[in-house]
């Protein structure tokens, strides 16, 4: 009996190994056929086929493991070249489809490189499907779909420039000058960024004298400091902004803010009757915080534009006797 049990024992372990191989062989016809199908660029076909490989592999057990590591491998790439395929024909929904699923295999199974590539190819989408949007003014449409390719590849400036005017023209400057401090910063890792780095500077400027311009329409005082000062903190010598601040804060009597700001408001001006004019303002500050010596002084900068006649007015008041 013992010896029964043996041999009985010894047919269950051939038999199963025998199983086993005949079920991994199944599983390397598959992967072969998938193989086959992406050698002739099939890529559409042999995803299925991959999925088959990878779980009948998993199913398989172990002695499978090496064919199954093969397969997912290959997913992430059969994936990105059907989407890519599917955007050259105009087909970019189904096209996003697959490099989403491109992106989430290449972080499952680590495929860095293609995960990059997937990335950029669905920026690059959302920029070409919202390019109709952005010309039409649509700005609304144009911000729904690129905020969605930004999402997917923040380094795609040329999407995140689109996106951000999108977001600025349409009046949330908020949006728009965030993303544009966003690119700005994308130098600081890599100088090819810097051109539009460059660009996102100029248009940040821009907006944010927009914004002041509005904000001193409305006699908002703390919106124009707002946006002053963080325009300055990228461009601290910008003429138009220095010179903005000073004249709201002397329209608003904020005597304090001119003599905070006058010499550099000053200094920041290319044009003489500019910065006469700034200088004037600075007098007039110190004059009404009754500090003559430095009234005086400011107002003899008073050298050319409109002010200097005033200027000189003023002088004389200041050095005209006090009344007995």
């Amino acid at each position: 009996m013992k010896k029964l049990s043996i041999l009985l024992a010894s047919i269950a372990v051939f038999g199963a190994v025998e199983l086993s191989a005949q079920t991994v062989n199944e599983v390397n016809t598959k992967y072969n056929e998938a193989v086959a199908l992406i050698q002739n660029k099939n890529y559409a076909g042999a995803i299925p086929v991959l999925e088959q490989a990878v779980e009948m592999g998993l199913n398989a057990g172990a002695d499978a493991a090496s064919t199954v590591t093969a397969a997912q491998k290959l997913l992430p790439t059969c994936y990105f070249q059907n989407g890519l395929g599917l955007c050259k024909t105009g087909n970019f929904d189904d096209a996003l489809a697959s490099l989403d699923k491109a992106v989430m295999y290449s972080q499952l199974f680590q495929d860095f490189k293609t995960e990059a590539n997937a990335r950029k190819l669905i920026s690059q989408t959302y920029t070409f499907m919202g390019a109709k949007a952005f010309n039409e003014k649509d700005w609304a449409k144009a911000i729904e779909v690129f905020s969605k390719g930004y999402e997917q590849n923040p380094k795609d400036t040329d999407l995140a420039l689109y996106l951000a005017e999108s977001y600025a023209a349409s009046g949330d400057y908020e949006n728009g000058l965030k993303v544009y401090r966003d690119v700005m910063a994308l130098e600081q890792q890599h100088s090819r960024y810097a051109e539009p780095a460059a660009q996102a500077k100029d248009k940040y400027v821009y907006y944010q004298l927009l914004r002041a311009s509005e904000a001193a329409a409305e006699s908002d005082k703390d919106g124009v400091y707002a946006a002053i000062d963080e325009l300055l903190t990228v461009d601290p010598m910008n003429a138009q902004a220095q010179l903005l601040r000073i004249q709201t804060a002397t329209n608003a009597q904020d005597w304090a803010n001119v003599i905070a700001w006058g010499e550099a408001a000053a200094e920041a001006q290319t044009d003489a009757n500019v910065q006469s004019d700034i200088y004037y303002m600075l007098g007039a500050a110190y004059q009404n915080t009754e500090n003559v010596q430095a009234a005086l002084a400011t107002y003899a900068k008073v050298t050319s534009g409109d002010s200097v006649a005033a200027a000189k007015t003023q002088i004389d008041i200041l050095n005209k006797p006090a009344a007995k």
